[in-house]
């Protein structure tokens, strides 16, 4: 059990360390954040403690935000999606929901879409309706949320298959 925590808190560091000195920096077309760290609120187990992976979420985002000066709009959406996540795996996944790593192996295909897309669609949707803050910024929101949901689905999906599938 302490070698697989010590696991996950090496990944955890990686990615979180990637997110700041890599991710945090590139900017696609101009619209596109890239947020590898909502990675780590999907691949959490479920075998995990429910009320650790919320200050975890805390802790990553007061992380995130406290390099970014975005003034808790990571801590915020991150928070929301990891006290959301049971309700995602159980509208996502049904009764394989209490199965440890069932997002990962062990179901369909859109299943595991679903609940990936889901995650990054609200964590996007809040941060970016905290950075506007405005209701003229609707449509803006709404498309900014629609085009990063997707490109961060892209790439959340693929680490989560490079570090799964060995």
């Amino acid at each position: 059990m302490n070698r697989e925590i010590a696991k996950d808190i090496t990944l955890s560091l990686v990615i979180i360390l990637s997110q700041l000195l890599i991710f945090n920096h590139m900017n696609f077309f101009g619209t596109v954040d890239t947020f590898i760290y909502v990675s780590l609120f999907i691949l959490y187990k479920t075998t995990y403690n429910k009320t650790y992976l919320i200050l975890f979420g805390f802790l990553v985002g007061l992380i995130i935000d406290l390099s970014l000066q975005t003034y808790g709009a990571h801590t915020l959406a991150s928070i929301t999606v990891c006290y959301l996540r049971e309700r995602i795996e159980k509208y996502s996944f049904g009764v394989n929901s209490i199965l440890p790593l069932a997002m990962i192996r062990g179901t369909q295909l859109t299943n595991r879409a679903t609940f990936f897309f889901l995650i990054i669609f609200i964590h996007s949707l809040i941060y970016f309706s905290l950075i506007f803050f405005k209701f003229e910024f609707t449509l803006t929101i709404f498309l900014y949320t629609l085009i990063n949901s997707i490109i961060n689905f892209i790439i959340i999906w693929i680490i989560s298959k490079l570090i799964f599938d060995k």
